[in-house]
C-alpha cells in the first residue's frame, strides 16, 4: 500500500537532520543563556527550581530528611547567619557560604556530595552566582504568588496581532528574533478547528460553506457554529473522563461493572451549557451539600466516586477507606490545585511546603462518606442517586401529576366516600386480600380454600416468573415433606398452619428471585414458648454456595439472612426486641434492592423495630430459582408455632400497607365494629374503593394503585450513579503514621495548606463546600492558572506550564508567565466562562498559523516553546476511530446513554479477567470513542495502543508514543477496515467519473482537493488493486466482509475491495492521522 505525505516538513528533514540534532543539543543552554544576557536573574524562575532539584532533598520542608538543621526553601533561613556566617551574602559571593560549598576544591566540602544523583553544571553554578551578585532578591514561588493582569506588551500594535494572546506570544518571539507563521490556509483551519471544539471532522458542505464566504467574519461564524454544537460538550468531556478517572469497572481483580454514566452525561451538558467553571467544579466536589442541592448538582459529585473500589473477600476495609480517600486527595490537588499533594501522605513534602499534617487535614474533608471499604461486587456502592433521563424525568413527572389529580379528587369526595362505608356491613369481597398489587404468593392456610388466583400486574418477565404470568395458590399449598398431612387450627383469621418441627411446606419454584428485586415478606406467627427456626427461606442449602435468603425466629427475635454467602456476602439483622409468646403477632420485612441494611427494615405488628445489623458486606446480587420453604431450612431449623396469612410481595410495601397487613380483622368485621382505630378504618377505606365502590371514586382509587404500580416499576429502571454524602455523625481523622491506615497518630480536623491560605486558620474550614468555595476563589492563586493551562494545552499539545499536574517546585517553569496569568485572571474576571476563552484561544493568530515549519524556526525553537508555528499533533485515540466512522458514514451520532462494547479480540477478558466480552451488535458498534465500555484492568485494546489511559487514576495528560502496532491497528483493525470499506463504497455511489470519485473521497477525508500528483498516485494504485482482485475474487469477498455491516450487494466485488485498499490508504495519510 503506497503512503502519501503532505508537508512540506518532509522535504526539509533529509536535509537539516545533523543540523536540527545539533540544535535540540544546544538549544536548552542558548534559552538559558537568553534570559540571563536579557535580564536579571529571577530568583523564582531561574534559582529555586536549581535548589528543588538539588538541594531541597536533604535541605528542604521535609523534616524526616533535613540535614544540618538548614532549609534553603525559606526565606529566613536562607539569609541567616549560621555559626557566625550568612548562607547568602547579597551582593557578595565570596561571603556568601552557600556559593563558597558549592564552588569548594575539597569534595568533603563541596555540596551538593559526591553520592548526590544530582549535581549542579558549571553553567547553573554561574547562574547562582550571577543571582548573588545582582542582590539575591527573594521571590516567592511564582504559583503560590497571586496572578496579576499585566498591560499588554508593546506588539500589541502589530497588525498580525487579533488579540491579547498574540501581543504576549509575538512579545516573546520578538525577543528571540523568531518570526511568527502565517495564517493557515482556510482548509486547513476549518478542519484543524473543528477536530478541536467537536472531536470529528467537518463534512464537505461545511467546508464549502467556508470557502465560499469572504468576509472578515468567515472564520469566526465557523468558531461561533462549533461552539453551539452539541458535539462541543462531547469534545470537551472527553478529555475530562481522563481526568475525572471515570471507567466502567470496579478495578482490581473482579473489576465488576458499575454504571455511571449519568455523570458522563451531567459533563456533557455541563460544556454545551456552558456552566461557569467555577459551578462545574463546586458541584463536582461538593453538590450534596449546597442548599437545597438538585438531583443534577448532586449527581455532579460522581466526580469523586470515580476511584478505583475493591470488592475482593478478605480486605481489611478500614484500609481501603483510606485509599479512596487518599485517592480524593490526590485527585482533588492535583485536578484544581496542580500539587503533587501525594507525596505528602508518608512524610512532609521533599519539594514544596506541605506537611504531611496538612495532607490529612485535606483528607478529613473526603474522610466522613457513609461508604463501606468493600463495595458491591457488579453495581454501584452506596451512597447512590437515582439519576433519570430527562425524557424520564418527564414521564415521571407525568405520573406524579396524574397520581395527583386523582388523589385530589378522592379527597375532595372523602365525606361521601365516608358516607358510602357506613352502608357496607357485610358486603365483603373475598376474593381478592386487601393488599393485592404486587402479590406474588399468598398462603391463607385455611384447609377448606377455594382456587384462588391473583393476576400478577404487569408482564411476568418483569418478575422472572417460572410457572405463569398468575399466581395461584393451589401450585404450592398442597406440597408437604415427607408424605406428612399438613395440620391446620384456628388462626387469627380463619384456619392457620400448625408447624410442630415434623415436617415444612414445599412452597414451588414459582419465581426467580433476585438480590437487587424489591421485596416484601409478612406474615402472622403465634409461639407458645421461646422459639428458635426457619419461617421462610428461598435456597437450596445441598448445594456448595447456597445463596437466597432465610427469614427466622432466633430466641423469638425476628432475624433475616440476605445474599450469596452466609459469613462473608450477606446481609445478616434482627431485631432488638423479642415478639411475645403465646399471642398472634404480625411480622414483615422489606428491602428496597439496594442489598444493602439501611435499605431493608423489620416491622413487629406495622411498626418498623430497631435492629443490630450483624453483618453488611453484600458485594454482589444474586438469582434463585430454589423452592420457597415454609417452616424450615432445607431439612434443618424448623419452626415451632402457628402461621396465618403468609405472603410474599415483589415491592417493598409502605408504612400505611404494612399497617394494615398488622390488622387481623376483615373489612366486614371493623365495619361492624363499634368505634374501630385509625388504623382499622385505613384499612376499611382502601378495602372499600378498591374493591366494593363502583363510583367514579372507586375507578379513581384503582386508577390511582395502577399508576402508581406503573410508577413503581418505572422508578426501578431510572439508573443510579454513585455520590457523595456526608455521615450524619462526623467521623475522625487521624494523620497516619507512615500513611499506614492502621497507625493512626494525632487527629486533625478540616483544612487546607498554610501556604496557600492568607487568612484566619481556625474554623474556616468545616466542609467539602467551604473547601469547594476556597478553590475557586481570589484567594487561591492556583486554580485559575491550573485550568487555563490545562485548556491551552488541549489546543496546542504544550502547557504554558509543561507540567500540568506539577505547579510546585518540582513543576516547570511557565514559558510565557504574564500571558498565563492575564488568561487566569480574565477567565476569573468573566465569570469562569469556558467557551469564551476557547474562542479567545481559536480566534487568536497564534492558533491560526500554518504547522509548516521553516528551516529557522527548527533551528532556533526545535519544540516549538515559542508559538512561531501551530501544533502538529496526532489525533487522540478516541478521535481517529470517530474520524473514520464520521468520513464513511458509520457514525451513530446518539448523543449519551450507556456505555457500548464495539469490536474487540476475542478472548481478550478472559485472559485477565472472569467476565466474558459481549460484543454490541447494529448501531451500538458505531457509537463515538468516548461511550465505549472501558474495563480498568483491560482497557480497549486499539485505543491503548493509541495511548489512552487505563482510568486507574487521575490522568491530566497522555503519553505520546509512535509504535508499529499503531500504523497495524489502522490498518487491520476490524473498525478501520469497516470504515475503509464504506468509504469506498461512498466513492463509488457517487455515481461521477472515477477521477471525480477519488476527488471526492480525498476532500471527504483531507477538507482540500488533491493535488495533480496525489491524484496520479491514487489512480495508479486503484488500477493496480482493481486488476489484483478482479484476478482474486476470494479475497476481494474476504476484504469487504469485515465487520457487521453489509456491503452494497449491487456492486462488484472487485472494484468495491479495490476502492477498500484506497480508503484505507486515504485514512492513513499522516495529514488524516494528525491535527494539522
Amino acid at each position: 500500500m503506497t503512503i502519501l505525505h503532505h508537508s512540506p516538513v518532509s522535504s526539509l528533514v533529509s536535509l537539516l537532520l545533523a543540523e536540527v540534532l545539533c540544535s535540540l543539543v544546544l538549544s536548552a543552554g542558548v534559552f538559558a543563556q537568553q534570559e540571563v544576557n536579557s535580564s536579571t536573574v529571577d530568583f523564582a524562575r531561574d534559582i529555586r527550581p536549581l535548589l528543588s532539584d538539588t538541594c531541597y532533598h536533604c535541605h528542604g520542608p521535609d523534616k524526616e530528611n533535613q540535614q544540618a538543621d538548614l532549609r534553603l526553601d525559606l526565606k529566613s533561613s536562607l539569609y541567616q547567619v549560621h555559626d557566625g556566617v550568612a548562607l547568602v551574602v547579597p551582593g557578595k559571593t565570596s561571603q556568601s557560604l552557600m556559593f563558597q560549598r558549592l564552588t569548594a576544591k575539597d569534595p568533603a566540602e563541596r555540596m551538593p556530595p559526591e553520592d548526590a544523583e544530582v549535581k549542579l553544571s558549571e553553567t547553573q553554578i554561574q547562574l547562582i552566582k550571577t543571582w548573588i551578585e545582582e542582590g539575591a532578591v527573594w521571590k516567592d514561588h511564582w504559583a503560590f504568588e497571586p496572578p496579576v493582569k499585566s498591560q499588554l506588551p508593546s506588539a500589541a500594535r502589530n497588525p498580525w496581532v487579533a488579540n491579547a494572546i498574540d501581543s504576549f506570544v509575538l512579545d516573546q518571539l520578538q525577543q528571540r528574533s523568531i518570526s511568527p507563521s502565517k495564517i493557515a490556509t482556510k482548509e486547513k483551519l476549518i478542519r484543524r478547528v473543528t477536530l478541536d471544539l467537536t472531536g470529528l471532522p467537518p463534512a464537505q458542505d461545511e467546508v464549502g460553506e467556508f470557502l465560499k464566504d469572504d468576509s472578515p467574519q468567515a472564520y469566526e461564524r465557523v468558531v461561533d457554529r462549533l461552539l453551539k454544537s452539541q458535539r462541543y460538550g462531547e469534545r470537551m468531556a472527553m478529555q475530562w473522563l481522563d481526568v475525572a478517572r471515570y471507567a466502567d469497572t470496579n478495578g482490581y481483580q473482579t473489576d465488576g461493572e458499575r454504571h455511571m454514566w449519568r455523570w458522563r452525561e451531567w459533563v456533557i451538558d455541563a460544556f454545551n451549557s456552558n456552566k461557569p467553571f467555577s459551578e462545574f467544579m463546586i458541584e463536582q466536589l461538593a453538590g450534596d451539600l449546597i442548599p437545597k442541592a438538585t438531583t443534577e448538582q448532586i449527581l455532579a459529585t460522581g466526580f469523586n466516586r470515580n476511584h478505583r473500589s475493591n470488592s475482593e473477600g478478605g480486605i481489611v476495609f478500614e484500609e481501603y477507606l483510606v485509599e479512596y480517600a487518599v485517592d480524593r486527595v490526590d485527585t482533588t490537588a492535583t485536578v484544581w490545585l496542580g500539587l503533587t499533594m501525594g507525596c505528602a501522605r508518608c512524610h512532609d513534602h521533599k519539594y514544596d511546603p506541605i506537611s504531611q499534617k496538612e495532607f490529612y487535614e485535606v483528607m478529613a474533608f473526603f474522610n466522613n462518606i457513609p461508604e463501606r471499604g468493600r463495595v458491591i461486587k457488579y453495581g454501584n456502592s452506596f451512597p447512590v442517586i437515582k439519576a433519570p433521563t430527562r425524557k424520564m424525568a418527564m414521564q415521571l413527572k407525568d405520573y406524579e401529576s396524574e397520581m395527583a389529580i386523582l388523589r385530589q379528587r378522592l379527597d375532595a369526595n372523602a365525606d361521601s366516600i365516608q358516607q358510602r362505608m357506613t352502608d357496607l356491613g357485610n358486603k365483603q369481597n373475598s376474593e381478592k386480600p386487601v393488599i393485592h398489587q404486587d402479590l406474588m404468593i399468598r398462603f391463607d392456610w385455611d384447609d377448606n380454600y377455594e382456587q384462588q388466583t391473583y393476576e400478577v400486574e404487569g408482564k411476568a418477565e418483569d418478575y422472572d416468573v417460572i410457572n405463569t404470568g398468575e399466581v395461584s395458590q393451589e401450585l404450592y399449598q398442597t406440597s408437604v415433606s415427607d408424605d406428612h398431612q399438613a395440620q391446620y387450627v384456628q388462626g387469627i383469621s380463619g384456619k392457620a398452619l400448625k408447624l410442630d418441627q415434623s415436617y415444612k411446606v414445599n412452597g414451588g419454584a414459582i419465581i426467580q428471585f433476585a438480590g437487587h428485586q424489591r421485596l416484601t415478606l409478612s406474615t402472622w406467627i403465634k409461639v407458645d414458648e421461646l422459639s428458635s427456626g426457619t419461617i421462610m427461606s428461598m435456597l437450596n442449602p445441598d448445594d456448595r454456595r447456597p445463596q437466597g435468603f432465610s427469614w427466622s425466629l432466633v430466641d423469638n427475635r425476628v432475624q433475616v439472612n440476605f445474599g450469596p454467602r452466609w459469613l462473608d456476602d450477606s446481609v445478616r439483622m434482627r431485631t432488638k426486641d423479642a415478639i411475645p409468646s403465646e399471642q398472634w403477632v404480625h411480622i414483615a420485612f422489606t428491602s428496597d434492592g439496594t442489598q444493602m441494611a439501611r435499605g431493608m427494615a423489620i416491622y413487629i405488628n406495622g411498626v418498623r423495630q430497631d435492629v443490630d445489623v450483624l453483618l453488611d458486606i453484600f458485594t454482589g446480587t444474586y438469582k434463585t430459582n430454589s423452592t420457597l420453604i415454609i417452616g424450615a431450612e432445607g431439612e434443618t431449623q424448623h419452626l415451632k408455632g402457628l402461621l396465618d396469612e403468609t405472603r410474599f410481595y415483589l415491592r417493598d410495601l409502605d408504612s400505611q400497607e404494612l399497617r394494615s397487613l398488622a390488622v387481623a380483622q376483615t373489612p366486614a368485621e371493623i365495619a361492624t365494629s363499634v368505634n374501630p382505630n385509625a388504623v382499622q378504618q385505613e384499612k376499611l377505606l382502601h378495602y372499600y374503593l378498591d374493591q366494593v365502590d363502583e363510583t367514579q371514586d372507586g375507578d379513581d382509587y384503582r386508577a390511582l394503585r395502577k399508576v402508581e404500580s406503573i410508577s413503581r416499576r418505572f422508578v426501578d429502571t431510572i439508573p443510579t450513579s454513585m455520590v457523595m454524602q456526608e455521615k450524619a455523625d462526623r467521623g475522625r481523622t487521624h494523620l497516619l503514621i507512615r500513611g499506614q491506615y492502621d497507625n493512626p497518630g494525632e487527629e486533625v480536623s478540616m483544612n487546607v495548606p498554610r501556604s496557600l491560605f492568607k487568612g484566619e486558620q481556625d474554623g474556616a474550614f468545616g466542609s467539602r463546600l467551604d473547601l469547594a468555595k476556597w478553590i475557586v476563589s481570589d484567594e487561591n492563586p492556583l486554580t485559575a492558572r491550573v485550568i487555563v493551562n490545562r485548556f491551552w494545552y488541549q489546543f496546542f499539545g504544550r502547557g504554558i506550564v509543561k507540567t500540568l499536574e506539577d505547579f510546585g517546585s518540582q513543576g516547570a517553569p511557565p514559558t510565557h508567565p504574564r500571558l498565563l496569568d492575564w488568561l487566569a485572571v480574565d477567565f476569573r474576571e468573566n465569570g469562569w466562562d469556558v467557551k469564551a476563552l476557547v474562542k479567545l484561544i481559536v480566534m487568536s493568530s497564534t492558533y491560526r498559523q500554518e504547522s509548516t515549519v521553516t528551516r529557522e524556526q527548527l533551528i532556533a525553537d526545535p519544540e516549538n516553546i515559542w508559538l512561531g508555528r501551530a501544533a502538529r499533533l496526532r489525533l487522540p485515540a478516541e478521535t481517529l476511530r470517530d474520524q473514520a466512522l464520521a468520513v464513511s458514514g458509520l457514525l451513530n451520532g446518539k448523543i449519551g446513554g450507556p456505555s457500548v462494547k464495539p469490536y474487540q479480540p476475542e478472548g481478550l477478558w478472559k485472559e485477565i479477567a472472569s467476565q466474558a466480552y459481549d460484543q454490541g451488535s447494529g448501531k451500538d458498534l458505531y457509537r463515538r470513542g468516548m461511550y465505549t465500555f472501558w474495563k480498568r484492568t483491560v482497557p480497549p485494546p486499539t485505543m491503548l495502543t493509541f495511548d489512552a489511559s487505563s482510568r486507574e487514576i487521575c490522568v491530566l495528560s497522555r503519553s505520546r508514543t509512535n509504535t508499529p502496532l499503531q500504523a497495524l491497528a489502522l490498518l487491520n483493525e476490524i473498525s478501520y477496515v469497516e470504515a475503509a470499506r464504506n468509504l469506498g463504497q461512498q466513492m463509488i455511489l457517487q455515481n461521477i467519473s472515477t477521477e471525480d470519485r477519488l476527488r471526492w473521497g480525498w476532500r471527504q477525508v483531507t477538507s482540500r482537493m488533491p493535488s495533480d500528483y496525489e491524484m496520479s498516485v491514487l489512480l495508479k494504485s486503484l488500477q493496480r488493486n482493481i486488476q489484483r482482485y478482479s484476478a482474486d475474487q476470494k479475497a476481494a469477498k474476504q476484504l469487504i466482509s469485515f465487520g457487521e455491516s453489509q456491503a452494497d450487494e449491487s456492486l462488484k466485488t472487485h472494484e468495491l475491495a479495490a476502492y477498500t485498499v484506497i480508503a484505507s490508504m486515504l485514512l492513513n495519510l499522516d495529514e488524516v492521522i494528525n491535527r494539522e
